[in-house]
């Protein structure tokens, strides 16, 4: 949601006129303390030095360049002194969300961000001179879980056991 902020602040500044690039915009956006503060808010401060206007006119000014024709995804875009503020339409949201868990299936969620990468998971180490607990049964379940999400998400895992009192 927040590359779709992004999106239509880059338009906006691009017919005010503001030369700043994507990463900039996007390390810029905050998330408000407050929800009905929006979703995610877009501060104006920095602006004002290039712009030589004050920042909450320049929060009207590409406002009003970002238009009544807003994305659906946005329920509304304010103007809160020197912040633009974006609120989700969370009824569209929760559709869009709904609609790739049926379509895309197992493959919901799963991406590239590991590829070529690897994630060490040790889990369990019980003592070979006890008994096996439940402890140890907890440990091994969580850490083949995070396996199998290092997995999903692209990342070769090693899993490893690692035996270590002897006794």
């Amino acid at each position: 949601m927040k590359s779709l902020v992004v999106d239509v602040l880059e338009k906006a500044l691009k017919k005010r006129g503001i030369k700043i690039s994507r990463e900039e915009i996007e390390s810029k956006i905050e998330i408000p303390p407050n929800i009905e503060m929006g979703d995610f808010a877009f501060p104006c401060f920095f602006l004002a030095s290039q712009l030589k206007d004050s920042p909450h006119q320049i929060a009207l000014e590409i406002r009003e360049k970002i238009g009544t024709e807003t994305p659906t995804d946005f329920d509304d875009v304010q103007t809160n002194g020197p912040y633009i503020n974006f609120f989700l339409d969370r009824k569209n949201m929760a559709r869009e969300i709904v609609w790739d868990a049926i379509t895309k299936k197992k493959n919901y969620g799963r991406s590239k961000i590991g590829k070529g990468k690897k994630v060490v998971v040790e889990f369990s180490s019980p003592n070979v001179a006890k008994p096996f607990g439940i402890g140890h049964l907890r440990s091994t379940i969580i850490g083949n879980s995070i396996a199998n999400i290092a997995d999903f998400l692209g990342y070769k895992s090693v899993r490893i056991n690692y035996i270590g009192d002897w006794g």
